[in-house]
């Protein structure tokens, strides 16, 4: 089972939450706990610097550019202390880390270290950005090779999981994880399969195996059919109307090619949905 978690953090309201859920599923899986910042690089070297370059001129402007990273530093360590502190009080095994780079790529290089990456649906720039999932969660959630738990802006103790399961390697590799983290937190788990297109029949076969497989394991699960042609819609709905307060699923169910352009249930649903959701692999 889990026993080491990593949360990216950034200081920001959406990262605050994902590390209430980080401390919350360390405490209840008794895992160890790295809070990553990462000083974003781009700060230093993109337009910004340039012309403020041009504005004082050359001279000048590597003194701005050491007291501007100097400030970007003393918030870096702020924002790991605060998370230390946090861990501190909630009786948790923490580790802040402090790094610079491009954030994602900082992220998928450390992620070696965890078996559950946790990040916040937006990010310091969400007021910026609105309803659109923040460009660093998307990108680590398209390319990471780690389970991903994207949080949504308000926390709520886990006392019941919705696992979508249609049958396929992806989502019972996520029936799995689902499975598993069920019986570590003692709460409920409902399989739910959604019909997207197929007949109820064989999607009542579907649900019905995934039961199967889950009391196999001795888990405390229900299974459920649920009518629509958007996979994404069916969950969100049954996530709410069987207020369930963790959705669990495969990271992709189409190629990587499809995902890249043409958006996907997936991400429709890791932007939207009002309940942390952890993408499996």
């Amino acid at each position: 089972m889990i026993k080491n978690i990593m949360i990216c953090t950034d200081g920001s309201k959406y990262s605050d939450i994902a590390c209430e859920y980080a401390t919350y599923l360390s405490k209840q899986l008794s895992a160890n706990l790295a809070g990553l910042h990462v000083l974003d690089s781009r700060m230093l070297e993109g337009p910004l610097m340039a012309d403020i370059s041009g504005w004082i001129g050359a001279q000048p402007y590597g003194s701005q550019l050491q007291q501007f990273r100097d400030v970007l530093e003393r918030k870096g360590e702020a924002i790991v202390a605060a998370f230390n502190d946090r861990c501190e009080h909630a009786g948790v095994k923490g580790e802040g880390i402090l790094k610079m780079g491009h954030p994602s790529r900082v992220i998928m290089e450390e992620e070696s270290r965890t078996e559950l990456l946790i990040i916040g649906q937006r990010g310091q720039h969400s007021d910026l950005v609105g309803e659109a999932l923040g460009s660093t969660a998307e990108r680590v959630v398209r390319h990471s090779i780690k389970p991903c738990m994207v949080t949504p802006s308000t926390f709520k103790p886990i006392g019941k999981i919705i696992a979508a399961y249609d049958g396929s390697a992806h989502s019972s590799q996520a029936l799995h994880v689902a499975v598993e983290l069920a019986k570590e937190l003692n709460v409920e788990l409902i399989i739910l399969t959604v019909t997207e297109g197929k007949p109820v029949e064989e999607a009542e076969r579907i649900s019905v195996d995934g039961l199967k497989l889950a009391e196999s394991h001795e888990c405390r699960a229900v299974n459920l059919v649920t009518e629509n042609d958007r996979s994404s819609d069916g969950i969100m709905q049954s996530a709410t109307e069987q207020e369930c307060d963790l959705t669990v699923m495969g990271a992709y169910g189409h190629s990587r090619i499809r995902e890249m352009f043409l958006g996907s249930t997936t991400m429709n649903l890791i932007t939207h949905s009002d309940v942390p959701v952890l993408l499996a692999r």
